[in-house]
């Protein structure tokens, strides 16, 4: 049987709970853009992935945060999908599969590296995160080499 006592911590510590994870939920864009995990579906990228104690940086992906650049802000048509002759015009193909980002509650996206700055374990430019079998998400080195 419940006294008064144990019922109100009871109360008093699920309602705690309650609250920190739905303020956790609305976190969660600015959360996977400071640590540089996608969340599940469209518009889950992060704007900023580590690879080789490197930052890279897309700014047309924010994980929904809502601040991103526009598409045609960018240099390139389509910051957000580049297909392998894009690549191939950076001078960045063939790739190699270097890592992986951690998706919530899905499957992780591979994280590929140009070879040859991999073979030559020279800091890589440029690394793209395969979205799908013909989109290569491209991650810009931020700051210098």
């Amino acid at each position: 049987m419940w006294n008064k006592r144990n019922l109100f911590w009871i109360i008093l510590f699920g309602g705690i709970f309650i609250i920190v994870c739905g303020l956790s939920w609305l976190e969660l864009p600015s959360m996977a853009n400071r640590f540089g995990f996608a969340l599940p579906g469209q518009g889950g990228l992060p704007y900023r992935i580590a690879y080789a104690n490197r930052t890279y940086t897309n700014l047309a992906t924010c994980a929904r945060a809502g601040w991103c650049q526009s598409p045609s802000s960018s240099t390139h048509p389509n910051p957000l999908c580049w297909k392998k002759e894009d690549i191939q015009q950076h001078g960045d193909w063939p790739l190699v599969r270097v890592g992986a980002i951690f998706t919530l509650l899905g499957s992780p996206y591979p994280l590929m590296a140009p070879q040859s700055t991999v073979s030559r374990k020279m800091t890589a430019f440029a690394i793209y995160l395969i979205f799908d079998a013909t989109c290569y998400v491209p991650y810009e080195l931020e700051g210098g080499p």
